[in-house]
């Protein structure tokens, strides 16, 4: 575990939040970035430079400020204790759909907790003494309006480029929809690849992360669920933002779990046949049912041609049928690495796939009624564009 808290060392240059603004300030090393969020509750991750008891200050962007006396601190809890360490994950809970919240990061370092096994000596109350802010999912909301970026690999010039015309105000949350990089060799890295380029976004916007098959690999792999939470606790779930249920799905490895490459580790044949089985009951959700648009997000797509590989047409043959008994509309996918539009009825499905480039940007606006795609290249031109 200790490639976990690397960064630690090198914390300043790696750091994409503010350090407050005097001594009594927490050095952040990575972070904060925001994900799980539902209509009632979001979480929170960050890395701190010390061993540190954290807990985070929330309230109502338009509530009053973090002084009053009755305000709620929410720790990571952990099998009855407040956890104390450099890798922390605070859920806030019991919020309401459609509303902006602010929260700020605060703590006491650990002095000693080796002296006296029953007790830990920390220093003073330490303080970010800057705000951010983030806004729950709202099924009832008029309008549903994201982006998307994939296949990255680690080229983060490419990425902030992609992501800097992003603004706040402008989405609801950000789809990372596989392969930011190239393999989970030290979990650190992979923060700092999938969340710096992002800038303060990353703090401010809900984050929705579809697992790619590269970061499937490397030594650090296994680490890669505690960066990413979910409501299911996998990297398959579902969520509701107005008029769009999502489901967000995990095809693991492209290749045969036998194939040299997995050194005899890889078990996906066993965790996609577990996925299946909860996509059957999922799909059934009233939250998903009920929704105008039905929209899958997965790294590889569903269809079958010549150059597909064994995941590829595993998928398809399974997946599909459910997700068209379901009545998806949309399918979203990446791995490619190029533009793809996969009409209805070319490969068995009944919704259109696309297959979005690893050097665009893709924003989606979906109202009641309908749902617009348009893809942005690194310069900002408008590259590809579909109504559905």
């Amino acid at each position: 575990m200790r490639r976990f808290f690397i960064a630690a060392a090198i914390a300043i240059l790696s750091s994409f939040a503010a350090k407050g603004a005097d001594k009594n300030a927490v050095d952040i090393v990575l972070g904060p970035w925001i994900q799980n969020v539902t209509e009632n509750s979001f979480t929170v991750l960050w890395t701190s430079s010390e061993k540190v008891l954290a807990w985070l200050d929330v309230d109502r962007a338009d509530g009053p400020t973090f002084y009053q006396k009755d305000r709620v601190r929410y720790y990571q809890d952990i099998v009855g204790r407040h956890y104390a360490g450099t890798f922390h994950s605070i859920e806030v809970t019991g919020l309401e759909p459609g509303t902006e919240y602010r929260f700020r990061i605060a703590g006491q370092v650990v002095e000693d907790e080796d002296s006296n096994a029953h007790a830990i000596d920390f220093g003073p109350q330490k303080a970010i003494r800057k705000y951010f802010t983030v806004k729950t999912l709202d099924s009832k909301a008029d309008v549903c309006r994201f982006c998307v970026v994939n296949d990255i690999h680690a080229n983060d010039a490419r990425y902030k480029a992609l992501m800097a015309p992003v603004k706040r105000e402008d989405v609801d949350f950000v789809v990372l929809n596989g392969d930011m990089v190239s393999a989970v060799k030290n979990i650190d890295t992979l923060i700092k690849h999938t969340f710096v380029p992002m800038g303060e976004l990353a703090a401010n916007c809900p984050v929705i992360y579809a697992r790619g098959n590269h970061e499937g690999r490397g030594a650090d792999w296994y680490l890669t669920p505690k960066v990413f939470p979910t409501p299911t606790g996998e990297f398959y779930f579902t969520f509701r933002q107005g008029p769009c249920a999502f489901v967000v799905l995990d095809a693991g490895e492209d290749k045969p779990d036998n194939d040299v490459e997995y050194s005899g580790t890889a078990a996906f044949d066993a965790y996609r046949a577990k996925e299946l089985e909860w996509l059957k009951g999922a799909l059934k959700d009233p939250s998903f049912t009920s929704a105008p648009h039905k929209i899958c997000i997965i790294h590889i797509p569903t269809f079958k041609d010549k150059g597909s590989w064994y995941t590829q047409k595993w998928i398809t043959e399974n997946f599909t049928p459910l997700l068209n008994a379901a009545g998806v509309k949309l399918m979203i996918s990446g791995h490619h690495h190029r533009y793809i539009l996969k009409q209805p009825g070319e490969y068995g499905n009944d919704y259109t796939i696309f297959v979005n480039s690893n050097e665009e940007r893709l924003e989606v606006v979906a109202d009641s009624h309908s749902i617009s795609l348009r893809s942005y290249s690194v310069d900002g031109t408008l590259s590809h564009s579909l109504d559905l």
